[in-house]
Formats: structure tokens, sequence, C-alpha cells
């Protein structure tokens, strides 16, 4: 059973002065009223500075707009997620990011002011921002050498092979050729195992780096992807598009492609569809790709981190390169019924 206790004025007034998070109450008027220490090393000012400073001192247009906002929606009663992201411009000028909560100051049932409670993470966020620019690096290293052994998959292997298969027919075909039954039998077997094997080396080329991809774009790779589902593995699979179709960036299109292509991949592999949607969305300032099987689904974990950890690479590694392009990842599956991947990636 718990003991009930109640904090001395004085002891609330001690944890408001000496909170590691930078805390402040401002009035309707957005004059501060009362900081704490903490809210002066974050924007520079002395506590007698701020008493009285209205917030649009350490606020830029955009993070005066979005202060706004989440006082709109407070005040009408909305949902607001928090914490979240504001910028703030300490009295040296510098920007600082920070993670804020804030709530209505209540007083006699009517709303007097807003307090907020603000945690720097500007290195974070840089730390952040300087991984996901190594891991694009390495993504874009990878691409290019996927792309290297695919020429020479086509250059160096497949097209002496070809010169080999045209050899075999004209050995089996002269008319001046004299070979027995059997011995022209094996030739023959043999030339279907080089075709089979030509074939083969095509599609792991066409796999590494699509040419249509780069030659004619997106849409086009995933209509010639969808083609093949149909042929190789008989998966009735549809493209689909929705608004009117932009050029998207490499950036943008070649890490769609490959989360587009894992996720067909794993149907391939473990959904045991029969069909198979892809729809693009192109929208005024955002393109949607939807995958969507009709194939046995699967158990989703909690939360999307935990994606790694349960196993499910193949979606952690799309979790991944959608970050990496700034893009949202919504998935929709349970045992027994259909699974829909959805990226959405800001243009």
């Amino acid at each position: 059973m718990g003991i009930k206790f109640e904090l001395p004025e004085q002891n609330y007034q001690y944890l408001f002065e000496n909170a590691n998070d930078a805390m402040w109450v401002h009035n309707m008027m957005g004059n501060i009223v009362a900081a704490n220490k903490a809210c002066g090393k974050l924007t520079g000012y002395n506590r007698e500075e701020l008493i009285g400073t209205n917030v649009e001192e350490f606020l830029g247009k955009e993070s005066l707009d979005l202060a706004r906002e989440v006082g709109r929606r407070l005040l009408d009663g909305e949902s607001l997620k928090q914490p979240y992201e504001q910028r703030l411009v300490r009295k040296d000028g510098v920007t600082r990011i920070t993670k804020m909560v804030t709530s209505p100051v209540i007083i006699d049932e009517e709303v007097k002011g807003f307090q907020h409670i603000a945690r720097d993470v500007t290195e974070e966020m840089q730390l952040q921002e300087n991984m996901r620019f190594y891991s694009q690096l390495c993504l874009r290293a990878q691409e290019r050498e996927r792309e290297r052994i695919a020429l020479e998959l086509h250059d160096d292997v497949v097209q002496p092979l070809l010169l080999l298969s045209q050899r075999l027919d004209t050995i089996t075909l002269s008319p001046g050729t004299k070979l027995s039954r059997s011995l022209k039998e094996g030739v023959e077997d043999l030339h279907i195992l080089l075709n089979d094997a030509i074939e083969r080396l095509r599609r792991c080329a066409q796999d590494l780096r699509p040419r249509i991809l780069d030659d004619l774009g997106l849409l086009a790779a995933l209509e010639w992807t969808a083609d093949e589902m149909v042929k190789n593995q008989g998966i009735d699979a549809h493209v689909k598009v929705v608004g009117s179709e932009q050029t998207l960036p490499d950036e943008i299109q070649l890490p769609l492609f490959r989360i587009a292509q894992e996720a067909l991949n794993n149907i391939i592999r473990h959904a045991e569809a029969s069909s198979v949607w892809i729809t693009m969305e192109f929208g005024d300032d955002k393109v949607v790709l939807t995958v969507k099987d009709n194939g046995k689904g699967f158990e989703l974990p909690e939360r999307i981190g935990d994606l790694a950890s349960t196993g499910k690479l193949g979606l952690a590694g799309m979790q991944e390169r959608t970050q990496l392009i700034r893009g949202k990842l919504m998935l929709q599956s349970e045992p027994g019924k259909e699974t829909t991947i959805a990226v959405e990636v800001p243009i």
C-alpha cells in the first residue's frame, strides 16, 4: 500500500527552478512570467531578461507559426502529438532544436497562459543526420557496386555464353556436320542447359540493377518487375497509377524501387499469395508507394523499431531506406489476412 504525502509549495518551486529541462510559463500575450535556470541556459538570456520578454524574441517565423498552431489546438481541445519538435533562436543567434511539451495553465477554470518544457536535442539530431548521411553514402556505394557487377555479368559472362550458344547452333544445324544421333542429342541438351544458364544470369543482372530503371524510370521498372513475377512465379501482379505521374530524382526513385523489390521478394518467399497490387500515388508534395498481397499475413511487432530484433530483416531494411529519404513506412498485416506495405515520401 502506497504512502500518501504532499509536497510543500516551496518544494514545487525548487523542482521548477532546478529541473534539467528548460521550463517557462507565458501569458496569453506571449510574455514570459516564469522561467527556470535551464531555460536561461537554453536561450542564452539570464533570468531577469526572460521575465517580461515575449516568446517571439527566440522564435523564428516558422517556429512562431507552429507555436500558434499548438496553442490553438490545445484551446480547441484537439489532439496533439507530444513532444513535438520546435526550434529556438538563442540570444547569440544560434538555432537550437528542442523536443517540447506544452500544456495550458488553467486558473479558476480559465486558460491564463501556457507552460512549456523543452529539452535540447540539437546534438542528438545532428548525430542522426550524420548517420543518415553516412548510410546514404554506403547505399550509394552499394548501388554502384551492384551496377558494376551487373555490367560485368552482361558483358564478360553473358556475351561469351551467347557466342558459345551460337556455335552449338552452328554445329547441330550445319548440313556438313555429321554427328551420331546420341552425340547430337547430347549437344542439344547442352544447348538447352546453356540457354537456361544465360537466362538465369540475365535475371540476376537485372535484379542487381535493372537498366529499365535508369532508362525509363520507376513506373516502367515496377511494371517490368510485375511482368517478371507473373512469368516466373505465376503470381498475378498489377501496377496502378493514381494522380499525374512525375519524374522522381534518383535519390527517391531508387530507394522506392528497392523497397518494392524487397516487398515482392518477401511475398514470393513467405506470403503464399496469388495476387499482388502495386500502386504509385502522386500528390503535389508527396508520393506514396503501396504493395498489397492476398497472402497469409504475419504478426507485426508492437513497434516498427523492433523489426530487426524479431527477425524481420527485409522489413527492417525497408524501414532504413524509408528513413534515409525522410519518408514514413506503414505496415498492415495479421496472420491469415492480407498484407499492405505503404511508403509515403515528401517531394
